[in-house]
């Protein structure tokens, strides 16, 4: 399989904000966490806050998953996150790493994480995060696989369930 990262367009960026907006949306309300009813435009105006300038907010990295023959697998969204605990050593944060549906369950999804590890060494940084939505146990194990591990779990109990 020949998979590579090319750096998103302008003309691309719009089909990935909607499908990510959506999708954001989609596991928010997955999880109990919004409403159905709001859920998309609460997501949208997250996406807004953290991107206030679109594809050329400040220390954001936007890739698009792709063959040699420009076949479209997926996305990848990537931030500098400075953290309370070490700031003078900002690292890489995987916002959104996303295979398309046709193409997942097939080996692209590590793949792409291992070429995501060069690009993120290419830049300059030495430790890369990302948060994965409790009931995603599919990319929970991919990324353990490839050596992340938890640093924080956060947990929830609805109070008005059995």
């Amino acid at each position: 399989m020949q998979l590579q990262l090319q750096k998103m367009t302008a003309a691309q960026f719009p089909q990935f904000m909607n499908s990510q907006i959506n999708e954001y949306a989609h596991q928010k309300i997955a999880n109990h966490s919004w409403p159905a009813a709001s859920a998309r435009q609460q997501a949208a105006e997250e996406f807004q806050m953290l991107l206030p300038d679109g594809l050329n907010t400040y220390h954001n990295y936007f890739y698009i998953l792709c063959s040699a023959a420009q076949d479209l697998y997926g996305y990848v969204w990537l931030a500098e996150v400075i953290d309370s605990d070490r700031p003078q050593q900002p690292y890489l944060f995987i916002y959104d790493y996303s295979i398309l549906p046709d193409y997942q369950n097939q080996g692209y999804g590590q793949k792409g994480l291992e070429l995501v590890f060069q690009v993120a060494q290419k830049l300059g940084y030495q430790s890369l995060g990302l948060h994965v939505f409790g009931q995603n146990y599919r990319a929970q194990h991919v990324y353990q696989k490839l050596g992340f591990v938890p640093t924080d779990i956060v947990m929830k109990k609805d109070l008005n369930s059995d």
